[in-house]
């Protein structure tokens, strides 16, 4: 199925580490001339399976009514324990209680010629138990189908988001000068035609998002909360709630072919799903130096470019960006340190060796002004082989940066050309119509930018994201849609988010 193509997602990275280790220490043309031949930073998945994919998805989908049925009302053991309370809170008296407070008279309030009043009594308290065998294989099965759509979602993201026509406007001043000469030669990296496999990743993405929606939305349940530790030492049985009830029944049918088709081993890949080794970081660094020369910024021919221990540096007008990578004991990342005016500092982190490196421990570590997760579906950024505009993400983080850099803000950092300054500390580019503003956090009064394209309209969004993976697909299509020359997280509908309180001020 799809989702078994993560597995080859580390042979894929491990390629690029291949790659530098036979053609490192090279300057700046030959990188980009490879980037043309034999270095290919964007990638197509192999052929995927539509038919195996589906016909998983035809199943879970028959089974949706009863495990909905299951999550509304789940078979449970009623159990009952003993406890003292005060008599205001006791809503269960019975015979044992009238005894128990007989022979306790600590737990008299006060003794009265008509009897004794009780400060507290022995109550009995029910509590609903749902971990029981067949609750548990329906948390099993549950967490295989969170784990299939959770894969094959974010696959069939990247495909869908890399069939596109390429259309030259030679007249559209939305997107970077070098940006078609960089999406040319990362085509370059697949010959076959794509397109084909957007209808069938079209027709299965809606399937996952239905399943999606109606098995998100219920994870909060008792049912699955109070069983899903126990899942992963759940072995198949068919008993007689599985063969007689037929919600349960619908289940183990469910697991039965699961298993049988080794479908549950799918849950393996969540737990190394941040596992892609030093491919991965290496990636990110050859990345990082493309999207660099394709974003205005020239290399010394004579500076010979170090994949291993990435340390360079280019320039662009009265800017300068040194790009290095960093190596620590639980993290690794890259440093773009941009000097114009003033330093500052954005530090990438492309892997996290540790489970416990937080971004508490990062600052203690390390130094800079601000930090980005680069990751294809966790992280702040979504950098992958896969995506054909990782590149562009990456010079999101180089225009911030050489924003916050610049305090005259008079050449454009989108073009080079020169800027007019407007009203309400605002500057604006004539040629790429790139706007500037400098506005100042009302709750907390730190001062903070945001960019826009003047005369932009942005479409409304199709959908009202409802869990965090469909806001992760609305973000990417919403910044597709600002050409990603948006420095600040946006709105639904395109407004600007304040990074010092993240909320949204106009």
């Amino acid at each position: 199925m799809v989702a078994d193509e993560l597995l080859n997602a580390q042979g894929e990275y491990d390629t690029f580490l291949e790659f530098v280790r036979k053609n490192n220490n090279i300057g700046y043309e030959k990188f980009d001339k490879f980037t043309t031949t034999s270095l290919n930073l964007f990638a197509m998945r192999e052929s995927c399976d539509f038919e195996e994919l589906e016909q998983t998805l035809h199943r879970i989908i028959a089974a949706l009514p009863a495990i909905k049925r299951i999550f509304a009302c789940p078979i449970m053991r009623l159990t009952d324990s003993d406890e003292i309370l005060p008599v205001e809170s006791v809503k269960v008296i019975n015979n044992r209680s009238i005894v128990h407070a007989s022979v306790h008279s600590e737990l008299w309030r006060e003794k009265t010629k008509e009897g004794v009043k009780p400060k507290k009594l022995l109550t009995i308290k029910y509590e609903d138990n749902y971990a029981i065998y067949e609750n548990i294989g329906f948390a099993k099965a549950i967490n295989i189908i969170s784990a299939i759509v959770s894969q094959n979602i974010r696959i069939l993201q990247d495909i869908l988001f890399a069939n596109k026509n390429l259309k030259f406007n030679l007249l559209e001043r939305e997107n970077h000068l070098s940006y078609f000469l960089a999406l040319g030669k990362l085509h370059i990296g697949y010959v076959r035609d794509y397109d084909k496999y957007r209808i069938s990743a079209k027709r299965c993405m809606d399937k996952l998002l239905f399943i999606d929606r109606a098995i998100g939305t219920r994870l909060n349940n008792p049912v699955y909360k109070q069983c899903k530790r126990y899942a992963d030492r759940f072995s198949l049985k068919k008993t007689m709630v599985f063969r007689m009830h037929k919600d349960y029944n619908k289940v183990y049918t469910l697991l039965k072919w699961f298993a049988d088709e080794k479908i549950e081993d799918i849950t393996l890949l969540n737990q190394n799903e941040m596992v892609k080794g030093k491919g991965y970081d290496v990636y990110c660094r050859l990345l990082s130096v493309f999207a660099a020369g394709h974003f205005n910024f020239e290399f010394d021919n004579a500076a010979v470019l170090d994949f291993m221990g990435l340390d360079t540096v280019c320039t662009f007008k009265d800017w300068e960006l040194e790009i290095k990578s960093v190596c620590e004991e639980k993290f690794c990342g890259i440093d773009f340190t941009f000097k114009k005016d003033k330093t500052y500092k954005i530090f990438m982190v492309t892997s996290l060796l540790a489970e416990d490196c937080s971004t508490e421990l990062l600052k203690e570590k390390h130094s800079a002004d601000s930090f980005v997760f680069a990751d294809s579906e966790k992280g702040d950024i979504v950098l992958s082989v896969y995506d054909i505009e990782s590149f562009r993400r990456i010079q999101q983080l180089l225009l911030r940066g050489m924003i916050c850099s610049d305090e005259k803000l008079n050449v454009c950092p989108f073009c080079g050309s020169e800027m007019s300054v407007l009203e309400n500390d605002a500057y604006e580019c004539e040629i790429c119509r790139t706007q500037i503003v400098n506005d100042v956090c009302p709750e907390t009064q730190q001062p903070y930018f945001y960019t826009t394209v003047k005369n932009l309209i942005l479409s409304q969004k199709e959908y009202i994201p409802l869990n965090k993976r469909e806001e992760i697909l609305y973000k990417r299509q919403r910044e597709a849609q600002m050409y990603f020359r948006n420095i600040t997280e946006l709105g639904e509908n395109g407004e600007i988010i304040c990074p010092r309180c993240h909320k949204i001020h106009m």
